[in-house]
């Protein structure tokens, strides 16, 4: 039989101001390594009729619609050429708008479709992600084109909803791969997509948190 062992005050005392020493120390050093963080560089783009505010590379210049032509017609892929031209008239033939952005030194493209605005949980976004693996899979019966899932979340507060995926999009016909990468953003009774398609995975999600939505 084991006896019940009672603890000094004092003793109690020193293990409670340990604990509380050891707690301020963790945010001591979560504050000294965020502060270590290097600053996010960058600049806002606004899209003023839709109230928001991008945070992007400073890299980064507006396009618009002619100007996105012009610049996927001197692509000698004409897959691609075909399969742009087609979602671009389909945007305009619904009536929606999309805003155009192109990363001048790698040449990667974003682009911003708002929708209405829909306030979404984990059981949305895995049927959103199921329309995507629909739409992927009608373009690679058509053309061949692979898409290879890399990640796919969901981030959900009270006030910010966020579906994020990331595809390995490859085309055997000319032997060349990139990566595109899908947000569905909803946030203070907006919603948008965002679709940014580069040459290699890269972490836009601190970009994503200095979005402003007014």
């Amino acid at each position: 039989m084991f006896k019940k062992i009672t603890l000094p005050l004092i003793v109690l005392a020193f293990i409670s101001s340990l604990f509380s020493c050891m707690e301020a120390v963790k945010e001591t050093q979560k504050v000294i390594l965020e502060n270590k963080k290097p600053e996010l560089e960058g600049k806002f783009f606004p899209i003023e009729s839709q109230g928001i505010r991008l945070f992007l590379p400073k890299e980064f210049k507006k396009l618009s619609k002619s100007e996105y032509l012009e610049l996927i017609e001197q692509s000698a892929d004409t897959m691609a050429l075909s399969l742009e031209n087609e979602r671009l008239r389909n945007f305009y033939l619904s009536g929606r708008e999309i805003y155009l952005f192109l990363h001048t030194t790698s040449n990667s493209i974003l682009s911003v479709i708002p929708t209405d605005y829909v306030k979404f949980n984990k059981s949305d976004a895995q049927m959103l992600l199921n329309q995507i693996r629909y739409n992927h899979d009608e373009i690679n019966a058509s053309t061949g084109v692979i898409f290879n899932k890399k990640e796919a979340r969901f981030f959900g507060t009270k006030e910010a909803q966020i579906f994020k995926a990331i595809y390995q999009v490859t085309v055997p016909k000319n032997q060349s791969e990139h990566y595109k990468q899908i947000y569905f953003v909803s946030f203070n009774n907006k919603s948008f997509a965002l679709t940014l398609e580069t040459a290699f995975i890269i972490d836009f999600d601190p970009y994503l948190e200095k979005i402003r939505v007014l």
